[in-house]
């Protein structure tokens, strides 16, 4: 796996406070029930909520979808002790983390959240972009898990 360097891609991690996004498009219910099992089988440490109360995980993503139109629901996802990433389960046709620019500062941070994207994208079988809040089509990065590569695109 080729490696990224934070002097290749700093500038896309500062300047104004929006967040970047890490998406898998093309998604149906079995990736995010696939997501969830990863986070267990890893060992992440996760919240997660429904109207900001903290609840247990249910075992099957399709319980936490046929609430979705009636509550808020999150869930926030450490895959390092210090790197977030929020879900909002909005949609199962994409499965969408939201993380702070803020946290993801220099080599450390950015080793980190390669290491989770190569971990969701191996898991499902499926690509895996970083882009700016609200763009999944111009992604920053883009991990192929076929090639187990991540390619610079902007």
């Amino acid at each position: 796996m080729n490696y990224l360097t934070w002097n290749d891609v700093a500038e896309w991690f500062v300047g104004d406070c929006s967040v970047l996004e890490a998406y898998v498009l093309d998604a149906d219910e079995t990736d995010w029930q696939r997501m969830i099992d990863l986070v267990r089988a890893q060992g992440w440490r996760f919240d997660y909520t429904v109207e900001d109360h903290s609840l247990p995980l249910p075992q099957q993503v399709a319980e936490i979808f046929a609430r979705t139109s009636e509550a808020s629901i999150a869930m926030r996802i450490w895959p390092a002790p210090n790197l977030q990433a929020n879900t909002h389960f909005f949609s199962e046709d994409e499965v969408v983390f939201h993380f702070d620019r803020e946290d993801l500062q220099g080599q450390h941070q950015l080793d980190l959240l390669c290491c989770s994207m190569r971990s969701l994208g191996r898991h499902l079988g499926k690509p895996v972009r970083l882009t700016p809040e609200d763009n999944p089509q111009h992604p920053l990065i883009i991990y192929s898990p076929t090639e187990d590569r991540f390619t610079l695109t902007a």
